[in-house]
Protein backbone atom coordinates (compact mmCIF):
# COMPACT_ATOMS: atom_id res chain seq x y z
CA UNK A 1 0.00 0.00 0.00
CA UNK A 2 2.87 2.44 0.84
CA UNK A 3 4.85 1.54 -2.25
CA UNK A 4 1.20 2.76 -4.29
CA UNK A 5 1.34 5.82 -2.48
CA UNK A 6 5.29 6.81 -3.35
CA UNK A 7 4.69 5.50 -7.03
CA UNK A 8 1.63 8.09 -7.14
CA UNK A 9 3.89 10.54 -5.76
CA UNK A 10 6.58 10.12 -7.76
CA UNK A 11 4.74 10.62 -11.16
CA UNK A 12 2.39 13.19 -9.59
CA UNK A 13 5.82 14.88 -8.89
CA UNK A 14 7.31 14.22 -12.75
CA UNK A 15 4.14 15.58 -13.89
CA UNK A 16 5.18 19.02 -12.38
CA UNK A 17 8.51 18.96 -13.66
CA UNK A 18 7.19 18.47 -17.22
CA UNK A 19 4.67 20.82 -17.08
CA UNK A 20 7.16 23.47 -15.90
CA UNK A 21 9.78 22.39 -18.25
CA UNK A 22 7.28 23.35 -21.43
CA UNK A 23 7.89 26.25 -23.57
CA UNK A 24 7.34 29.65 -22.31
CA UNK A 25 4.54 31.18 -23.40
CA UNK A 26 5.23 33.96 -26.07
CA UNK A 27 4.11 37.78 -25.17
CA UNK A 28 1.02 37.66 -27.61
CA UNK A 29 -0.47 34.46 -26.22
CA UNK A 30 0.06 35.97 -22.12
CA UNK A 31 -1.80 38.89 -22.98
CA UNK A 32 -4.46 36.98 -25.18
CA UNK A 33 -4.74 34.34 -22.33
CA UNK A 34 -4.72 37.94 -19.76
CA UNK A 35 -8.48 39.57 -22.22
CA UNK A 36 -9.97 35.68 -22.10
CA UNK A 37 -9.13 35.38 -18.00
CA UNK A 38 -10.70 39.34 -18.03
CA UNK A 39 -13.86 38.69 -20.28
CA UNK A 40 -14.33 34.72 -18.21
CA UNK A 41 -14.15 37.25 -14.59
CA UNK A 42 -17.32 39.40 -16.49
CA UNK A 43 -19.30 36.24 -17.78
CA UNK A 44 -19.13 34.83 -13.85
CA UNK A 45 -19.87 37.94 -12.44
CA UNK A 46 -16.07 38.57 -10.84
CA UNK A 47 -15.23 42.08 -10.99
CA UNK A 48 -12.10 41.58 -9.08
CA UNK A 49 -10.24 39.11 -11.27
CA UNK A 50 -11.20 41.10 -14.10
CA UNK A 51 -9.59 43.43 -12.13
CA UNK A 52 -6.44 41.73 -11.64
CA UNK A 53 -4.84 43.16 -14.82
CA UNK A 54 -5.67 46.79 -14.70
CA UNK A 55 -3.02 48.79 -13.63
CA UNK A 56 -3.37 51.40 -10.84
CA UNK A 57 -2.55 53.78 -13.36
CA UNK A 58 -4.86 53.21 -15.92
CA UNK A 59 -7.06 55.48 -17.96
CA UNK A 60 -9.56 55.30 -20.62
CA UNK A 61 -9.01 57.18 -23.43
CA UNK A 62 -12.18 57.80 -24.89
CA UNK A 63 -14.01 58.29 -21.45
CA UNK A 64 -13.13 60.25 -18.17
CA UNK A 65 -12.37 56.68 -16.55
CA UNK A 66 -9.58 55.83 -14.45
CA UNK A 67 -9.35 52.31 -12.58
CA UNK A 68 -11.77 53.26 -9.64
CA UNK A 69 -14.09 54.43 -12.21
CA UNK A 70 -13.66 51.28 -14.40
CA UNK A 71 -14.37 49.13 -11.85
CA UNK A 72 -18.06 51.27 -9.99
CA UNK A 73 -18.63 50.25 -14.44
CA UNK A 74 -17.99 46.83 -14.52
CA UNK A 75 -19.70 46.16 -11.09
CA UNK A 76 -22.86 48.13 -12.18
CA UNK A 77 -22.95 46.40 -15.68
CA UNK A 78 -22.67 43.38 -14.20
CA UNK A 79 -25.64 43.87 -11.99
CA UNK A 80 -27.69 45.44 -14.38
CA UNK A 81 -27.66 42.25 -16.25
CA UNK A 82 -28.55 38.28 -14.85
CA UNK A 83 -26.32 37.26 -17.29
CA UNK A 84 -23.56 38.80 -19.78
CA UNK A 85 -21.69 36.70 -22.65
CA UNK A 86 -18.82 38.20 -24.43
CA UNK A 87 -17.69 36.99 -28.32
CA UNK A 88 -14.01 38.19 -29.37
CA UNK A 89 -13.26 38.15 -32.57
CA UNK A 90 -10.15 39.40 -35.02
CA UNK A 91 -7.99 40.05 -32.11
CA UNK A 92 -5.11 41.27 -33.10
CA UNK A 93 -1.55 42.39 -31.05
CA UNK A 94 1.52 43.74 -31.37
CA UNK A 95 3.97 43.74 -29.18
CA UNK A 96 7.22 46.26 -28.74
CA UNK A 97 9.65 48.04 -26.71
CA UNK A 98 9.16 51.30 -25.03
CA UNK A 99 11.86 53.97 -24.69
CA UNK A 100 12.38 53.08 -21.39
CA UNK A 101 12.95 49.51 -21.75
CA UNK A 102 9.57 48.90 -20.99
CA UNK A 103 8.08 46.22 -22.85
CA UNK A 104 4.99 47.43 -24.41
CA UNK A 105 2.13 46.26 -26.13
CA UNK A 106 -1.58 46.84 -27.95
CA UNK A 107 -4.37 44.87 -28.49
CA UNK A 108 -7.79 45.38 -30.14
CA UNK A 109 -9.91 43.30 -31.26
CA UNK A 110 -14.27 43.19 -31.98
CA UNK A 111 -16.71 41.97 -29.44
CA UNK A 112 -20.14 41.03 -29.50
CA UNK A 113 -21.50 41.40 -25.59
CA UNK A 114 -25.36 39.92 -25.00
CA UNK A 115 -26.94 40.34 -21.56
CA UNK A 116 -30.21 40.03 -19.72
CA UNK A 117 -32.57 37.83 -17.50
CA UNK A 118 -34.01 35.48 -19.52
CA UNK A 119 -33.09 32.22 -21.28
CA UNK A 120 -32.39 34.34 -24.56
CA UNK A 121 -30.65 37.71 -24.41
CA UNK A 122 -32.14 41.35 -23.99
CA UNK A 123 -30.32 43.47 -25.50
CA UNK A 124 -26.83 42.99 -27.40
CA UNK A 125 -24.23 45.22 -28.91
CA UNK A 126 -21.11 45.23 -31.20
CA UNK A 127 -17.67 47.20 -29.40
CA UNK A 128 -14.41 47.86 -31.60
CA UNK A 129 -12.02 47.91 -28.76
CA UNK A 130 -8.23 48.83 -28.77
CA UNK A 131 -6.15 48.51 -25.91
CA UNK A 132 -2.66 49.35 -24.17
CA UNK A 133 -0.47 47.13 -22.19
CA UNK A 134 2.87 47.68 -19.77
CA UNK A 135 4.78 44.08 -19.03
CA UNK A 136 5.24 44.73 -15.18
CA UNK A 137 7.98 42.08 -14.15
CA UNK A 138 6.23 38.30 -15.61
CA UNK A 139 2.79 39.88 -15.79
CA UNK A 140 1.15 42.16 -18.38
CA UNK A 141 -1.12 45.18 -16.98
CA UNK A 142 -3.87 46.88 -18.65
CA UNK A 143 -3.18 50.52 -18.73
CA UNK A 144 -5.84 52.43 -21.51
CA UNK A 145 -8.49 51.03 -23.52
CA UNK A 146 -10.69 52.70 -25.70
CA UNK A 147 -14.20 51.58 -27.15
CA UNK A 148 -16.86 52.43 -29.84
Amino acid sequence: MASDARRLAVVGFLAVIVCACGPKLDEETRIEQTITGMIDAVEQGDVSDFMAPVADDFVADNRPLDRRALRLLVRRERMAREAINIQRLDTTIEVFASDVGQARASASFRVLATGGSGLLPDEGRFWTVETGWRRDGDDWMLISAKWE
